[in-house]
């Protein structure tokens, strides 16, 4: 290092001094640019009250009226206000000089106190037009003109003169630059470009001396040290590259462990199941002696324990170890951030004996939740003061999203398997209460007929009576019948046409009314569930004609185009409008029905005219049909 200015000193002067004088003397440009321009337009602007001043005298003696002559002195005053009080949108503006500025008070003057009366005054009839006040008016305004320009012309000689000296200054800067850049960069880097060589020839040790500019001794010192490392990298290349292939390993083996461990996980049917699949797959990958997965259960206050590994039986079942406020991982549950490890000779002593009696010393506590929301806890247990590392924390802690996203999705399978359930059972209660409960009702009734028969004496009416309950009971034996078959039905999409042939060749044995089945359209299958419920609809339907219709034959027709549509006539005795609206919400069936097609978002109409059947159409229409 020496005294005299470092080299990026020296630029940042000399850059400074070059674009001070640029920016000066292109900020002159500019404003002089832009003051000519205003010049200009206010030299046109005055130039036309000229044009228009004469204009107003020619129509005048041509005998114009007010109302031809107002719209010019409109216009006038108009063009008079600019050049007065400038339009920089534009730009127009006068010169600032005291000169000019008293000459527009003149013009300004002239003109609201002789001119513009006196054209008011001729175009009214009340006085003629004076040619003098017109040609004094014109001459102040030339006057204004002529002003005007010669100061524009001393913009336009300032113009060019900063113009000229900003094109000297590049030419004198351009050479300098060239002087100083060869005495301080180039000749310096010559030396440089000798000690680049001595490197590519292998000779690592060469040193470099850059005579006395700051920057290029920097460089020498760091050129220096890169020939040094180069040759330490060349007498360690091996540990480096086994270094980083170690390094690789670690990633490749997280990589694995995620993969297998996730895929494990989404197979799993179970809470523990996952929870046990987890610590098998996890806690071998540690320096954790033992592991545990805790179900968390705010409600009750408590831990439960969902799966471990290596833990001893005592900290298995310990009342303290189920409490959330007594138990030390449960105060790390309740505490912010994603992941903690406590040392337990900072814990109170009651918790840290109950540890320390088996040989713990530190454990880790990492949340397991799925979007935001506490699941459980997942804790590994050392038997020595132990500090994960940042990649092996964030590891667990991706695992632990996975299990926490796994029980989350095992407790949502089964809360939709027990709404279904519940579903079904609700389903198959109304279809008791339509069915058998309404025949158990006539039957309590004909009982009661039969006792009031028998104590009378009346042998007909007992003998009617046992014929209406025998009919009851066979009645009621093959709704429960036909019933337990309608909820064994299971439909796979290879056999739902199957499942369709069997109920309509079902139905026909057992009422001896033919049922046709007709297929129209390739369309894409339906989903599962959709085929299940298209299924039950159509053995509610057949039940219902069964039941009712006294139909000679039933026409069902599936339609699988872009909407899929299944239609069911029957000609039977059908019933009125006004029956099926009451029906709609008094009958437990045509109940079911809808209730069915809800699930499946389809529309199910029921038209039927007296002594001309009954026609029931599902449709599922196509922005509704489910991927299969």
């Amino acid at each position: 290092m020496n005294s005299h200015l470092s080299l990026s000193s020296r630029l940042k002067l000399l850059t400074a001094f070059g674009v001070t004088a640029a920016l000066v003397s292109i900020a002159f440009t500019l404003v002089l640019s832009w003051r000519m321009e205003g010049a200009g337009a206010a030299i046109n602007d005055a130039g036309s009250l000229r044009m228009r001043t004469y204009l107003m005298a020619f129509k005048l003696a041509k005998s114009a009226d007010t109302q031809t002559i107002q719209p010019d002195i409109q216009e006038f005053d108009r063009i008079l206000t600019n050049l007065q009080n400038g339009d920089p949108k534009r730009p127009l503006f006068l010169p600032e000089s005291e000169e000019i500025h008293e000459q527009m008070e003149k013009v300004v003057h002239h003109w609201q106190k002789l001119t513009r009366p006196m054209l008011l005054a001729a175009a009214t009839g009340q006085q003629p037009a004076s040619a003098e006040t017109l040609q004094n008016f014109v001459k102040e305004i030339s006057r204004l003109v002529h002003l005007t320009e010669l100061e524009n012309a001393r913009d336009t000689e300032w113009l060019r003169l900063f113009q000229t000296g900003l094109m000297i200054m590049v030419l004198i800067g351009a050479a300098v630059m060239m002087v100083l850049l060869y005495a301080w960069v180039i000749h310096p880097i010559n030396h440089l470009r000798l000690g680049v060589e001595a490197i590519r020839a292998g000779r690592f040790g060469k040193k470099v001396a850059l005579g006395s500019v700051a920057e290029f001794a920097q460089l020498a010192d760091g050129f220096n040290q890169m020939g040094a490392h180069l040759q330490k990298l060349y007498n360690n290349l091996e540990q480096e590259v086994q270094c980083k292939t170690h390094d690789l390993a670690r990633k490749n083996h997280e990589l694995e462990t995620l993969y297998q461990t996730t895929r494990q996980l989404h197979q799993t049917h179970a809470s523990t199941e996952a929870a046990q699949d987890f610590l098998n797959h996890v806690l071998p990958q540690t320096s954790a002696s033992a592991g545990s997965v805790r179900l968390l259960d705010f409600t009750r206050n408590r831990m439960d324990l969902a799966a471990s590994k290596g833990l001893p039986e005592n900290l298995q079942t310990a009342e303290q170890c189920e409490r959330l406020e007594a138990c030390f991982c449960g105060h790390a549950a309740s505490r912010a951030g994603e992941q903690i490890v406590h040392f337990f000779h900072k814990e109170p002593p009651a918790q840290a004996n109950l540890c320390e009696k088996v040989g713990f010393k530190d454990v880790a506590v990492f949340h397991v939740r799925h979007k935001e929301q506490d699941i459980g806890i997942f804790t590994l247990y050392f038997k020595e003061e132990t500090t994960l590392e940042p990649a092996e924390t964030d590891l667990l802690n991706t695992l632990c999203d996975q299990l926490g996203l796994a029980i989350a999705n095992i407790r949502l399978i089964e809360e939709n398997r027990q709404l279904a359930v519940l579903q079904e059972r609700n389903l198959l209660a109304q279809g008791l209460h339509d069915s058998i409960a309404q025949t158990l009702t006539f039957l309590n009734l004909q009982v009661q007929m039969l006792e009031n028969a028998m104590q009378t004496g009346q042998q007909e009416q007992v003998q009617e009576n046992m014929n209406f309950i025998k009919e009851g009971v066979q009645e009621c034996y093959d709704d429960v019948r036909e019933l337990l078959l309608n909820f064994r039905t299971k439909v796979s999409r290879k056999d739902f046409t199957e499942a369709v042939e069997t109920l309509a060749k079902r139905f026909t044995q057992q009422t001896h009314i033919p049922a046709r089945v007709t297929w129209q359209g390739h369309g894409l299958p339906l989903s599962p569930e959709q085929q299940l419920q298209v299924i039950f609809i159509l053995q509610e339907s057949l039940s219902n004609i069964r039941k009712h219709a006294r139909a000679d034959s039933v026409e069902i027709t599936l339609q699988n185009n872009q909407d899929f549509v299944l239609s069911i006539h029957d000609n039977g005795i059908g019933f009125s409008p006004e029956r099926l609206k009451a029906m709609g919400s008094n009958h437990v069936g045509i109940g079911i029905m809808h209730e069915r097609a809800r699930r499946i978002h389809a529309d199910l109409n029921i038209a039927s005219v007296p002594d001309q059947g009954t026609t029931i159409t599902l449709t599922l229409h196509e922005n509704k049909r489910e991927a299969t």
